[in-house]
Order: C-alpha cells, then sequence, then structure tokens
C-alpha cells in the first residue's frame, strides 16, 4: 500500500445535553487505488442482503451501489477517516446497546457534517452507512433517486473490506457489539476523494471547529 501521509491524530470533544464526551479522531491519505486490495463486491453484497434491513430498498446500498473500482475512477488519492470514542465516556447511558448506538450516531453525524464542509469541486466523499440525504429514500416508493450527484455509499456498500483496511492504515482493531458483551470503543470509517494535496490537515481543522 501506498501512504502518502503519516497518521493524524487529535483529540476531539462532543457536547450533547449531558454535558462533554471526548472522542478521538485519526486520518491518513493513501493511494486511491490501493483500496482495490481490499475489494470484494460480491462477498460484501452478499453479506448485505444476508444481514441488512436496507439490501434493496436504498439506491446507495446494494445491489444498487458500484464497485468501488468505478468510483474512485479517476482519483488519485483518498484521504481515510476514523472517529472512535471509548464507550464507558457514556456512563449515563445504562444499556449497553443504546451507549453503541448513541455513539455512533454521535460519530457518524460529526464525520458526515465534517466532509460535507470539506469537500471542494471535484472531490467524492464516502459515507458511514447509508446515504442519509432523503428520509424515506426514493427507492422505498420506487422513484428515481432525488439527488443523484449528491448521494454517497459507504465502504462496505462498495465492496471494501473495512476492518482490514482500518487494521493496516491506523493499526486499529474495529469493535462490533455482541449481545451481553460492550465493547471498549466503537469507530467509524469514511473519506476523501481528491487529486488535489493530501486533505488531512483540512479535515482536522473541521474537526475540531464544529
Amino acid at each position: 500500500m501506498r501512504l502518502l501521509t503519516n497518521p493524524s491524530e487529535v483529540q476531539l470533544i462532543a457536547k450533547p445535553p449531558h454535558g462533554k464526551v471526548p472522542y478521538w479522531g485519526k486520518v491518513r491519505t493513501i493511494s486511491a487505488d490501493d483500496i482495490a486490495l481490499y475489494c470484494d463486491k460480491e462477498q460484501f453484497d452478499g453479506l448485505c442482503r444476508l444481514g441488512c434491513p436496507n439490501y434493496g430498498k436504498k439506491w446507495s446500498c446494494p445491489p444498487y451501489s458500484p464497485l468501488y473500482n468505478d468510483f474512485s475512477s479517476g482519483f488519485q488519492a483518498l484521504c481515510v477517516v476514523l472517529l472512535g470514542l471509548n464507550l464507558d465516556e457514556l456512563g449515563y447511558i445504562k444499556q449497553d446497546y443504546l451507549k453503541v448506538k448513541a455513539a455512533n450516531s454521535m460519530l457518524k453525524s460529526r464525520v458526515d457534517r465534517t466532509l460535507r464542509m470539506c469537500i471542494t469541486d471535484g472531490e467524492k466523499y464516502v459515507s458511514t452507512g447509508s446515504c442519509r440525504l432523503c428520509k424515506p429514500c426514493r427507492k422505498k416508493i420506487e422513484e428515481p433517486c432525488a439527488h443523484p450527484a449528491m448521494r454517497t455509499f459507504s465502504f462496505e456498500a462498495l465492496g471494501v473490506n473495512v476492518s482490514t483496511m482500518v487494521k493496516d492504515i491506523f493499526d486499529v482493531n474495529l469493535l462490533w457489539y455482541k449481545r451481553g458483551l460492550l465493547p471498549l470503543y466503537t469507530c467509524v470509517v469514511a473519506g476523501l476523494l481528491t487529486n488535489e494535496n493530501p486533505p488531512d490537515q483540512r479535515i482536522i481543522s473541521k474537526l475540531i471547529e464544529i
């Protein structure tokens, strides 16, 4: 893998109604082409079909999402953004599953907002989870996508093995909630495709600002 920048790390603070919640971010730019090493669209479409309620119900999800190689065609660099939150910071939430749900919601909203603020003409971003521009997605009422130029896709929807990618780029293991077993932390992963100078510091600055 061609790593174009060293990893940048930042300590951040969210301010939900219950007070301040620390979380962290890691950012690194790599060659966009090298993500193909982690792609298996058929496998991940199959996993979505078996385990995700959004399969076939959103234009941003399989089987309608493109291959990563097609989505990233023409781009030289991909800046990967990883946000994480230690779940013991949410002690005011008593149920473990709700801690994970709240943490993921908090992190997803921040990384999506950051990348939408950072993106410039000629760039694309890879979102966390399915596109959330329209509620409901027009696919659910069998209409064409209302905003095809703005529609986003997740790494998983593009066929990327996110766990292996994140381990190789940041040396971080993604942890998952299992019934009765709360992970130490939870993470979300997004990315920005660009042909400009590595946007690491541009993204870090926005993360601090929001």
